[in-house]
């Protein structure tokens, strides 16, 4: 029977960089997907100047490059409130890596494409994780559709509804943390630049609409909502009125054609959860341990970083005590996250639900291209948002 270092569950940007990072450092592992690949994944597609810049880390950006051809660089974000207010911040690069957007369908199977040249890792799709396989508290491996799989670190990698997390008493079902959002394909879009663009108004704030370039006049176009502010029920209605209505977005989607198939909805559980993301030698990343943006909704970035986290502290503790990598992995994602990002995002959050604050802070960003900046900053993980905060200050 073959033992690994660590099984993962879920082959997207969090199982898969988890794995990466853990083969650099000589471990075997096996990665697990109940999906056959290539697959589809409902998402915004936007890949930030630090998520890039991961990428480029783990090893598999000039691969992207080589599947996608080349990638438009998103140098921009566009963020309106209706009836007429409009704001255009600056977006920099990271480390010399830039932002994008690139469709999950492009984005999860090129990195897979990297996964499968590394022979310290083993891939099996088709194969859905069923149970875990208990000894006391400590994992010592998952029952799949496949049989049983023993290793010394389990990684649920595996989305909002994983069975492990499940399992483990981990899961995010609060309503105070979670999101909602729906997206579709449309082709012949109008006036569409290097800008990424956010659509606030009333009627779903402090979610937003979005329209996302993803190559020439086709964009992927959306809405989100936080559902201790807005349910969730009626966002397709949100959304039809959101792309027929809006004032900033009606009029280009006039000629536009919808791609057949592509409207879909997805669960975010936000990252301002209060639960932990492991328990003794099992973690959680990706959207399986609530590492979404809870002012944003992305979850591209976190995924792949929660990832590497995961991959350093089960890297730390194997052939020692496992059942300490919680207590490490609890450590660096709380350093790293839970104040300047989800924290700090909930408290906007409260926030710019309100018209009287949301219209005023909007007007006072665009009158100066630094503070235009800085919000596309926030948006893109360039800047902290407690430095958005303090731009309440001189109206507050």
């Amino acid at each position: 029977m073959k033992h690994y270092d660590a099984v993962i569950s879920g082959a997207g940007p969090a199982g898969c960089s988890a794995a990466l990072f853990l083969a650099r450092r000589g471990h075997r592992v096996l990665l697990l997907d109940k999906a056959r690949f290539p697959r589809d994944k409902t998402c915004g597609d936007g890949v930030t100047a630090r998520a890039s810049s991961l990428l480029e880390e783990m090893g598999v950006l000039e691969g992207i490059r080589r599947r996608c051809g080349d990638l438009p660089v998103i140098d921009g974000v566009t963020v309106s409130f209706s009836p007429g207010l409009l704001v255009q911040g600056r977006i920099t690069p990271f480390k010399g890596a830039s932002s994008h957007i690139i469709p999950r369908k492009e984005l999860d199977n090129s990195i897979l494409d990297c996964i499968k040249e590394q022979p310290s890792i083993t891939f099996l799709d088709g194969t859905q994780v069923i149970d875990l396989i208990m000894e006391g508290s400590r994992v010592k491996g998952v029952t799949s559709s496949k049989g049983e799989h023993f290793s010394r670190i389990i990684i649920a990698a595996d989305g909002f509804y994983s069975p492990i997390a499940k399992r483990l008493g981990l899961l995010n079902r609060q309503k105070e943390h979670l999101g909602f959002a729906i997206r579709a394909y449309f082709s012949d879009v109008e006036g569409l630049t290097d800008a990424i663009e956010l659509h606030y108004d009333q009627s779903m704030a402090p979610g937003y609409g979005w329209v996302f370039p993803v190559g020439e006049n086709r964009a992927n176009v959306g809405v989100g909502v936080i559902t201790r502010f807005r349910e969730q029920r009626g966002l397709k209605k949100l959304f039809e009125q959101f792309v027929s209505t809006n004032k900033f977005v009606a009029t280009r989607l006039n000629h536009a054609t919808i791609e057949p198939g592509s409207l879909k909805a997805w669960p975010l559980p936000l990252g301002s959860f209060q639960g932990k993301r492991g328990r003794d030698n099992a973690l959680l990343a990706g959207d399986a341990g609530s590492f979404v943006d809870p002012l944003t909704g992305e979850g591209i970035y976190y995924a792949l970083q929660s990832g590497k986290h995961a991959a350093e502290a089960a890297s730390r503790v194997l052939g020692d005590d496992e059942s300490n990598a919680s207590s490490y992995y609890e450590a660096l994602w709380r350093k790293e996250f839970l104040f300047d990002e989800f924290t700090m995002g909930y408290a906007l959050q409260t926030l710019l639900q309100h018209r009287f604050i949301l219209e005023p802070f909007l007007k006072f960003a665009s009158k100066k291209q630094s503070r235009a900046d800085l919000l596309a900053a926030v948006i893109a993980h360039r800047a902290r948002k407690i430095e958005l905060l303090n731009m309440f200050v001189p109206w507050l």
